[in-house]
């Protein structure tokens, strides 16, 4: 079986959510130069004029259970991680789309 690292799942949701981005006809698909910054794509809406921001996340799911220090287990094997946007993310009204690789 293949190493599978955090960047290749990373690209590799990327490239997926691209691709489905630029079936539509009217949005124009863009990425940064660098991979680096708050956002993973930019499309443009060619009908409306509009722009929208996206960064990907790849889907996650708690693979433990957690136990607090007073010795109470919570049942979360199997439970959705959620990853939230960051202050930067939120001033600049980023959607976060989730993709299984």
């Amino acid at each position: 079986m293949a190493n599978r690292n955090t960047q290749t799942v990373g690209l590799t949701c990327e490239l997926k959510v691209q691709a489905r981005l630029a079936e539509d006809p009217n949005i124009i698909v863009f990425t940064p130069v660098g991979g680096l910054g708050p956002v993973d794509i930019v499309t443009l809406d060619l009908t409306t004029g509009e722009f929208q921001c996206y960064d990907v996340k790849a889907k996650n799911y708690r693979k433990k259970n957690y136990t607090h220090k007073d010795g109470y287990t919570r049942q979360r094997i199997g439970s959705f991680i959620h990853r939230s946007p960051t202050k930067e993310q939120k001033r600049l009204n980023i959607k976060i789309i989730y993709e299984w690789n």
